[in-house]
């Protein structure tokens, strides 16, 4: 991905009014936050952090403002698009159209005037620059977003779960090498709600970008890129292990699968092993020159000094200890007698 030629817009609708049939969507600043903070990460996406190149929207108060948000960033992406919104979805009027709804929709109905209609946003999407187009939407009834968006929406009847978009367009656009591919995650199923919290593993995320983030950020211990398409399979197994009540749904056209939402991480160094201190001579020992061995023990009525010599407490040992000395540190020409250094001895009760 080339930073400088791509955008993303983050959009997070947590608060309704009170009173309406929507209730808030606390997990949705935690999931809009957390996202910039792992898009614009180098180690991950890689896109760049200020707001010009990936804008948050909190509780967007109108569908012009996610509108022309998006519509600015489709004009000037020429290489990766990235949008996600969360938020309730609602189904509204006889042809049962998503709507993404704003912090000013009350109800369903209200959705129409107040929330930003899904073909206005596959509009936006079609006509974009950019060589790759992503679109990630956690709310209720998404999965229509993955029939739709390539063609007009699919009548109720032929909305099953397991049927994908419609890729016509799509493909004739990659086949002219006018996009590489174009990417939907849904958080649930065209007829399914979505679960606005997470607690099976105790996050403060909606439910379905909860356990991609999870996934996102811990991975499997791997050191390779992790791939988009990769990262929806692993967070899909993650809901079914969590119990999650919804279905997430994934539809790709191109190679917009291959765009590396984790770099490589670098292998763990090998482990080097602890340097072995040099032995700390003991307490009774006469050893006191580097690396020689001891020849012998020596009584416990000695002591070491502060200056690295000892002392000897008891005269009786006296002899013992010049005997041991001359073996293991005077060198061979030292020709003093027993009876010279035992006088030195005697006078001293100390040895070097």
């Amino acid at each position: 991905m080339r930073p400088d030629e791509s955008r993303a817009v983050l959009i997070g609708v947590a608060e309704y009014p009170d009173g309406g049939a929507f209730d808030s969507v606390e997990g949705a600043p935690y999931n809009v936050l957390r996202l910039k903070d792992l898009l614009t990460d180098p180690a991950y996406a890689g896109f760049h952090r200020k707001h010009e190149y990936t804008r948050t929207m909190l509780n967007p108060h109108t569908a012009e403002g996610i509108r022309v948000a998006v519509k600015r960033a489709a004009e000037q992406a020429t290489d990766v698009l990235f949008v996600y919104y969360v938020g309730h979805g609602s189904r509204v009027g006889a042809e049962r159209e998503l709507y993404l709804t704003t912090c000013t929709t009350a109800s369903g109905e209200s959705a129409e005037t107040t929330g930003l209609r899904y073909t206005v946003l596959r509009g936006l999407l079609r006509a974009a620059r950019a060589r790759v187009v992503v679109l990630v939407l956690d709310c209720c009834f998404s999965g229509i977003a993955t029939k739709v968006l390539g063609d007009q929406a699919p009548a109720e009847e032929a909305m099953a779960e397991d049927e994908l978009l419609d890729q016509a367009k799509v493909a004739e656009d990659v086949d002219e090498g006018l996009l590489d591919g174009i990417c939907v995650l849904a958080s649930s199923g065209p007829t399914q709600t979505s679960e606005a919290s997470d607690k099976a593993s105790a996050t403060n995320y909606t439910a379905f970008t909860g356990h991609l983030v999870t996934v996102l950020e811990k991975g499997d211990g791997d050191t390779s890129p992790l791939l988009l398409g990769e990262l929806f399979r692993r967070t899909e197994k993650r809901m079914g292990r969590f119990n999650v009540g919804h279905q997430p749904l994934m539809a790709t056209v191109g190679t917009a699968g291959n765009l590396v939402m984790r770099q490589a991480a670098a292998p763990p160094p090998e482990a080097v092993p602890a340097p072995v201190p040099a032995p700390k001579a003991p307490t009774g020992s006469a050893h006191i020159v580097a690396g020689a061995q001891p020849q012998a023990a020596l009584p416990p009525l000695l002591s070491w000094l502060p200056d690295g010599t000892f002392q000897v407490h008891d005269r009786e040992y006296a002899d013992q200890v010049i005997d041991i000395l001359r073996r293991s540190v005077w060198p061979p020409h030292h020709h003093s007698t027993p009876a010279e250094t035992d006088s030195a001895q005697e006078g001293k009760h100390d040895g070097h």
